[in-house]
């Protein structure tokens, strides 16, 4: 009877679904995927402070190749109300922010979701993912507001395009645009 008690127990051990903890980006791995990668000055002129003043709005064309990090931030379904494990993921992404190898540059918030609902509604709920990120960012770890720049790609960039259900396109891409500048 007792053998039979624990092969049962092993059984449901078994059928449930492995909990997988989040991994976490460290700050200096995030420091390292948004440095620009080429030593030399960005714009060329005779004087460093002077920036050709483009304001980075709106959706990036696809072919611009800017350094990037892509971040799992969880959110409650159908919601931009962060999870506890959205909240520790923006922890490590606003130390990297306010590390001074950062400092003067301006990053866009993207936005992504999957291939379930409606695209408009998609569309709409990735902006306010990317805002709810920034209000984060913003209010808790007094990130500087005017270096983040929120935008929703919907379904329209999926990690993985041949299956827009799978959860990788539900995501956030933090994008340093100021190569651009």
């Amino acid at each position: 009877m007792r053998t039979l008690g624990l092969v049962a127990a092993a059984c449901v051990a078994l059928a449930a679904p492995v909990a997988q903890a989040q991994e976490f980006l460290d700050s200096q791995k995030i420091i390292q995927q948004l440095l620009p990668q080429n030593t030399g000055p960005v714009v060329r002129s005779m004087n460093g402070a002077v920036k050709r003043g483009i304001n980075i709005q709106g959706q990036l064309p696809m072919e611009v190749d800017l350094p990037k990090v892509s971040m799992t931030i969880n959110f409650e379904l159908d919601s931009v109300k962060l999870t506890a494990d959205g909240m520790l993921a923006l922890r490590s992404l606003a130390k990297a922010l306010w590390d001074p190898q950062m400092a003067n540059m301006s990053f866009q918030v993207a936005g992504h979701t999957d291939g379930r609902g409606d695209p408009t509604y998609n569309q709409q709920l990735s902006e306010r993912r990317a805002q709810a990120v920034i209000d984060h960012l913003v209010n808790f770890y007094e990130v500087p507001r005017m270096m983040l720049v929120p935008t929703g790609y919907g379904v329209s960039r999926p990690m993985d395009p041949t299956n827009l259900l799978n959860p990788l396109n539900r995501r956030v891409e933090i994008i340093n645009v100021q190569p651009l500048s």
